[in-house]
């Protein structure tokens, strides 16, 4: 059984930016699979242009980073 609905990586990243978009971590995305940079996040310092390999890297860094502490069932204020 798998968590994903995608069964590629780029599907599994579009539903990870969805996820994260959705809880408030970033503020927007775009793919655009022509671009050598496809991935586009956009976050309060602006839009950082990814690799797929990079995109996959940053959403996971930014889940642990927001859910790390509830996922440990600790106090979200540290």
């Amino acid at each position: 059984m798998s968590i994903w609905a995608s069964d590629n990586r780029s599907g599994q990243i579009r539903e990870a930016l969805t996820m994260l978009l959705s809880q408030g971590v970033i503020d927007d995305f775009r793919i655009r699979p022509e671009d050598e940079f496809p991935f586009r996040v956009t976050v309060p310092a602006g839009v950082v242009p990814m690799t797929e390999h990079q995109a996959a890297h940053f959403a996971l860094g930014a889940a642990v980073g927001h859910f790390g502490r509830l996922a440990r069932g600790e106090d979200a204020r540290g």
